[in-house]
Parts: structure tokens; C-alpha cells; sequence
């Protein structure tokens, strides 16, 4: 029976993070990567639906974007409703691109053609793994038209014939390029057993984050302004600022003193829960003064803001 259960992270597909000869070596998906808001939704065995962000459970009262209201209640949804009732085991994980009845969408893109929810992968509670692609789009397939298809599948390809797909334009205008790709080999297992996704953001792969030299005998502070001059980027910012306006329902950025304070926190806790272990691989498991870094990372955020 399923229950709420966070999509797998996402994680940079570089060679200290993969085993890449290993995980390409095989029949790989590419997909485009979307810049939304993470969304699931599932059932109970009473055949009450259940929706998720990221991180939580969400309801009609603690929603994230009116996910879980809109697909509660929206006609568009009815199918899916009933699908997950008649397989209880199953979670469907999807990129949610606006709320209820507004044309604000979610993300730092705000040209996608069709908004809504896209879906991106399945989970299958019986078999504990996510369902591959042509499994899962078998059963939606003429019946909810926005699951998203793969750019690409590609056998045994290189790692340039991958990032050769980053620039691309799925469901937007051609004047406007993606986020970048997501890409999946369903029968890859890292040296622990565990399932991995990759991806290559096209924001990041331009300015170069994560790519820093290791240096021996840095003087105090240089280790956290390595980390915050390699990690955090615009891109990073950008998002971070999207976050607080949907988190606070709104249409325009504004600066006052619970937008900043979720803005500075979202970017700090983004970067300990999705960089430090890439991090620490990195720099060889170094001395890290959090609070110095913490403070470098809000100074990082206000410049950005123009603030500084």
C-alpha cells in the first residue's frame, strides 16, 4: 500500500558522483529536466487521494501552489483520481507548473505551453522500484496526454552525446531553452544498491558549479567561500526567490522581512541538502565552519537581490 514516499534526488551527473562508464553503459532516457514544483499523489486503501511536495504530505489547507487542491477537484484529474484508486500501490511523482486558476507558473521559467501537471515517473510499492518509461506511459497512454516523453533513448552513448542534449525546448517556444535534462538508466544500481538519476542543468553547466580545485593549506574562511563561489549560483538564487513567492502566493517579488527570511534559509538549506555530500567527496572531508558559511551564503543571496 503506498504512503508518502520523497522523489529520489536528483543528483549532478558528473564522474565523482557516478560511476558514469557504468551507468551509461546501457540504454539510457533523456528526459528534459522541468522547472516546477516536485508533486505525488497516491491513494489509501479506503481510496482517498493523498498528494505530496518534495519533502511533506499536503492538503486543501497546506497546500504547495494549489497542487493538491487543483488535482482533488479539477475535472482534468478525474482519471488519474480513479487510476489511483484502482492501483493502490502506486505512486505517481510529477512536475506541477502552476496553481489554480492563475497563469503564474511555479518555477524561473514561465513560458511552458501546457502548464499543469506533467508526469515524470511512477513508483511501484510492491517491487520497492520506479516503473520504466515505456511501462508507465503504456497505461496512460490516450487517456492523460501530459506525461512526459524522453528527448532521447539512447544505447550504450557517451557522456558528450548526453550533455549534447542539455540545450533543449520541451513544451516551450523555441526562442526559449530548458533547464536542462534528467537522465535515467532503470537498471543501474550504484556500489550500495541504490537507484540513481542524473541530471545536467543547463544554467549550471554554463557557469561551471561544483567545479573546484582542491587546495592544500587554505587560510580560515577560504574553505566556505570556496563552497558558496562554486555552488551557489544565479540559477540557485533565481530559484530560491520563485520558492518564497509561491510559498507566500506571490505574483511579483517583494522585499520585506518573511520574503528574505525564506528566501536566505531556502538557498542555505538547498545547498547542505543537495551539495554537501558532493561537497565533502570533493574537498576530501574538510573542517567547515557552518555558521561562517551560512553568513556567506546570505551575503551570497542579498548581492544577488542587489541588496549588497
Amino acid at each position: 500500500m503506498a504512503t508518502f514516499k520523497p522523489f529520489i534526488h536528483v543528483e549532478r551527473l558528473e564522474p565523482f558522483k557516478f560511476d558514469i562508464p557504468d551507468f551509461l553503459n546501457d540504454v539510457v532516457f533523456i528526459f528534459a529536466k522541468l522547472d516546477g514544483t516536485n508533486f505525488c499523489a497516491w491513494a489509501d486503501e479506503s481510496g482517498n487521494i493523498h498528494c505530496g511536495s518534495r519533502k511533506r504530505e499536503i492538503t486543501r489547507e497546506h497546500d504547495n501552489a494549489q497542487s493538491c487542491l487543483y488535482f482533488t477537484t479539477e475535472p482534468q484529474y478525474e482519471w488519474l483520481r480513479k487510476w489511483l484508486q484502482k492501483n493502490p500501490d502506486c505512486i505517481i511523482y510529477g512536475e506541477w507548473l502552476h496553481g489554480l486558476g492563475v497563469s503564474k507558473q511555479t518555477g524561473t521559467i514561465k513560458d511552458y505551453k501546457k502548464p499543469g501537471l506533467w508526469i515524470i515517473d511512477v513508483f511501484d510499492t510492491t517491487t520497492n522500484r520506479y516503473v520504466p518509461y515505456y511501462s508507465y506511459s503504456a497505461w496512460f497512454r490516450g487517456l492523460y496526454d501530459q506525461v512526459e516523453e524522453p528527448l532521447a533513448v539512447l544505447d550504450r552513448p557517451t557522456f558528450k552525446e548526453v550533455q549534447e542534449l542539455v540545450e533543449n525546448h520541451f513544451n516551450l517556444p523555441d526562442s526559449v531553452l530548458g533547464e536542462g535534462i534528467v537522465v535515467k538508466n532503470y537498471n543501474y544500481l550504484d556500489k550500495w544498491g541504490k537507484y540513481q538519476v542524473g541530471k545536467i542543468v543547463n544554467a549550471e553547466s554554463k557557469v561551471g558549479k561544483g567545479r573546484v580545485k582542491v587546495k592544500q593549506d587554505l587560510p580560515a574562511g577560504a574553505v566556505e567561500r570556496m563552497i558558496v563561489d562554486s555552488y551557489v549560483t544565479d540559477a540557485d538564487c533565481e530559484k530560491a526567490k520563485q520558492k518564497a513567492c509561491v510559498q507566500f502566493d506571490l505574483d511579483e517579488w517583494v522585499v520585506d522581512k518573511r520574503t528574505m527570511g525564506f528566501y536566505l534559509n531556502c538557498l542555505f538549506n538547498d545547498l547542505i541538502e543537495e551539495e554537501m555530500l558532493s561537497i565533502l567527496k570533493k574537498l576530501k572531508m574538510p573542517t567547515i565552519q557552518f555558521s561562517l558559511l551560512r553568513k556567506l551564503v546570505y551575503q551570497k543571496g542579498r548581492e544577488y537581490l542587489g541588496l549588497v
